[in-house]
C-alpha cells in the first residue's frame, strides 16, 4: 500500500510527518519503507548522518532515494510496482506538489495525507489542492484513494478566542467533504527530524493523530483485499 504525504504549499511539516509516522509503524511491527522523492534527498542525507554519529539506535526501515525525476513514463511504471509489494511505502514527495511527478504518485497512491497549518494561506492553499484531488478522482474514477487532512504544528498557546473559533469553522467545513485526523501540536520534539528512534514526547504528540491514521490505512488495506 502506498501512503503518500503532498500538499501544494511547502513548510506544512510534509517530510517531519512522514518520517515520524514510519517511526511509530516501525514500533509497532508494520512493515515499511520510505520513499525520498526530493532532489535533495534530504531525508536520505539525514539517515546517512545519524547513522555515522548514532551508534545506540539501528535503522527500522529503510528510505530509499527516487531517482527518475526526468523520466515520468519510467517513474509511474516504478510507482505502481510499489503498490504489489508486501510491505507499505511512504513517500515524502517534493516541495512543488503540482508537479507533473506528484501528480503522478499522488494518482496512484492508496492513502495521501495532507498537512496543513490554521493560517489563512495555508487554508487557501489546501482548499485549492483539495479541489485538484477531487478533479482527479472525477478524471480517473478507476483509481480510487483515501485523503486525510491533518492539521498540523498547532500552537494553542497563540491565537484569540476568535482565532480558535477560526480553527474550528474550518475543521467543519474540512470535515463536510473529508476525513481530518486529531491536530498534531506545535512542538520542538516534532521539529528535530529523526529517522531511527521516537522519543516520549514527540510518540505522545503525534499518538492521536497517527493511530487514527493507522486504522483507516489498516481498514482499507483489509477492504480491498
Amino acid at each position: 500500500m502506498i501512503v503518500t504525504f503532498s500538499n501544494q504549499k511547502g513548510g506544512v511539516g510534509k517530510s517531519s510527518l512522514c518520517v515520524s509516522l514510519a517511526n511509530f509503524w516501525s514500533a509497532q511491527g508494520i512493515g515499511l519503507q520510505v520513499l525520498d522523492v526530493d532532489p535533495q534527498h534530504s531525508l536520505m542525507k539525514f539517515r546517512v548522518q545519524e547513522e555515522s554519529s548514532d551508534q545506540q539506535h539501528k535503522p527500522k526501515f529503510e528510505i530509499k532515494e527516487f531517482t527518475l525525476h526526468k523520466n515520468i513514463s519510467k517513474a509511474r511504471e516504478f510507482i505502481m510496482g510499489l503498490k504489489q509489494e508486501k510491505i507499505h511505502t511512504l513517500i515524502d514527495t517534493s516541495g512543488s506538489g503540482l508537479s507533473e511527478l506528484n501528480m503522478n504518485i499522488v494518482l496512484y497512491s492508496d492513502v495521501v495525507i495532507i498537512p496543513f497549518q490554521y493560517e489563512d494561506y495555508s487554508i487557501q492553499a489546501t482548499g485549492e489542492y483539495a479541489t485538484l484531488l477531487k478533479n482527479l478522482g472525477n478524471s480517473f474514477p478507476d483509481l480510487k484513494r483515501t485523503c486525510i487532512f491533518v492539521p498540523n504544528m498547532v500552537n494553542t498557546k497563540i491565537g484569540r478566542a476568535s482565532d480558535r473559533l477560526k480553527w474550528d469553522a474550518w475543521d467543519t467545513s474540512i470535515d463536510k467533504v473529508a476525513l481530518r485526523s486529531p491536530r498534531v501540536p506545535l512542538r520542538v520534539c516534532l521539529q528535530r527530524r529523526n529517522t531511527l528512534y521516537q522519543t516520549d514526547d514527540e510518540l505522545n504528540c503525534v499518538t492521536p493523530c497517527f493511530s487514527y491514521i493507522t486504522q483507516i490505512v489498516m481498514n482499507k488495506e483489509t477492504n480491498d483485499k
